[in-house]
């Protein structure tokens, strides 16, 4: 009926943005609602969130829409070992699988990482809750995929965890969500979509940074930071389209300050300050720039 009603309206549909945080975050990590650590819980509710961005895409190609598009957005993250050691590879392939493979292999193999399945039984008993359909319905072709991507991880082996894996904080600079900035890895996930996944038209739909943006008496928001961050990602994605990447769009995380889930409003991600009390709206100086990037298409 959405199809139907507003497709006039709308030429691109995202059918989900980031299933990994309504899943993984919610029901493995506990991290985001409903807070619960239960693996198969998990699962399920990953499962069922591709297999109903499938019934998704399927409805929505029976309209026959010459001039609309459907993907899906992931949260994608590389993970980089610490070390050279087996253990610690092996460790930040697991963690690739819980939080990249686990999405990217049914949208686009029609299948779920065989490691990571052994793994999972084990945790979490046999998956009964996939039927026959359900992954060619999951695999039907998208038009696009959106790519959220704001940093990497390192990781090492660990023995007393699930996927025996733990994040390491890394020595580059971070931001306040205490990510670090590392544009080199947007350039790897794309790199590695390409070669591994899929030749689709990408768009970045977010990318961004929160920083401790104070406000000057002359009410100015000096936020270089937040600046160079922005610039060194662009510069990559650049650099990828130079290489034949296809990467079509790209949409800063955020406009204005914003509740940021978790954290409330206590992370900053906008180019416009927000006075939460007041509400007044304020251009920091990454909107100015920002406004100058977009109008010239040039960085």
């Amino acid at each position: 009926k959405v199809f139907e009603e507003l497709n006039d309206s709308i030429k691109f549909w995202i059918t989900y943005n980031e299933p990994y945080c309504a899943s993984i975050l919610g029901y493995y990590l506990g991290i985001h609602a409903p807070g619960h650590k239960n693996t198969r819980e998990a699962l399920i509710a990953a499962h069922h969130i591709l297999l109903s961005h499938g019934a998704a895409v399927e409805a929505f190609r029976e309209f026959g829409f010459k001039d609309s598009k459907i993907g899906i957005t992931l949260n994608l993250t590389p993970f980089y070992s610490v070390s050279d050691s087996k253990e610690d590879i092996e460790a930040s392939f697991r963690c690739d699988g819980l939080s990249n493979r686990w999405f990217l292999d049914p949208i686009f193999k029609a299948s779920y990482p065989e490691d990571m399945k052994k793994i999972f039984i084990k945790l979490a008993g046999e998956f009964d809750f996939i039927k026959d359909r359900d992954l060619p319905k999951i695999s039907i072709k998208n038009d696009f995929l959106g790519v959220n991507y704001y940093s990497r991880t390192l990781v090492k082996f660990i023995q007393d965890s699930k996927l025996n894996c733990q994040s390491v904080e890394g020595n580059l600079k971070k931001t306040a969500m205490g990510w670090e900035i590392y544009p080199e890895g947007l350039y790897d996930i794309i790199v590695r979509l390409r070669k591994e996944y899929t030749q689709l038209p990408i768009y970045i739909t977010e990318n961004g940074a929160a920083f401790d943006d104070a406000l000057s008496d002359k009410k100015r928001i000096n936020d270089v930071e937040r600046i160079n961050y922005i610039k060194s990602h662009l510069l990559k994605i650049a650099d990828l389209n130079q290489q034949g990447a296809d990467i079509r769009g790209y949409y800063l995380w955020s406009f204005i300050d914003n509740f940021e889930w978790a954290y409330g409003y206590s992370k900053r991600f906008g180019i416009v300050y927000v006075d939460f009390k007041t509400q007044e709206r304020i251009m920091k100086d990454s909107a100015l720039w920002y406004r100058d990037v977009i109008k010239n298409k040039a960085i």
